[in-house]
């Protein structure tokens, strides 16, 4: 069970069946929902339909169709989707892969070795550290793949 009120909503795209087994598992017996896909085409159509309503995506690298990087890379480019959360499952990531995924947008990186209740975590994880950033975020205006959505009204007392 995740450790905030709401349920976590999560996009799993990865190429191997297995992975979305024991990850999408391990984040449903944490309490998430989780839609999946195992190629880049189908995992972006998920998340054009779904975007609004996801907390996090979880990206394999080598996605058959279209890879992880390019779809980091639309979602960062599109303006941000300050709201999602992206956590890159990798192979033994080294120090510069995981700077260079924290430069494309990648809240997080997991090596695809670690166990899948410990990706879970470190999802959860990079889900609390996105809503505790955004919530302390200037109003704004998103767009992401061609959505919009309306920056929230602050109202300010005048003393």
């Amino acid at each position: 069970m995740t450790t905030t009120t709401e349920t976590l909503r999560a996009l799993l795209l990865d190429g191997d069946a297995a992975a979305l087994r024991t990850v999408g598992g391990a984040l449903e017996r944490r309490g998430a929902d989780v839609l999946v896909a195992q190629d880049g085409v189908s995992g972006v159509e998920l998340l054009i339909d779904a975007l609004l309503a996801l907390d996090v995506l979880v990206l394999d690298l080598d996605l058959p169709g279209r890879d992880g990087w390019s779809i980091l890379r639309l979602v960062r480019g599109a303006g941000g989707e300050r709201d999602l959360a992206i956590v890159v499952l990798a192979r033994e990531p080294s120090p510069a892969l995981r700077a260079q995924l924290a430069a494309l947008g990648a809240d997080r990186v997991v090596d695809r070795a670690e166990a899948p209740e410990f990706a879970a975590v470190e999802i959860e994880r990079a889900v609390r550290a996105r809503r505790a950033g955004a919530a302390a975020s200037v109003p704004f205006l998103t767009t992401a793949l061609g959505v919009l959505r309306p920056a929230p009204r602050l109202e300010l007392a005048v003393a």
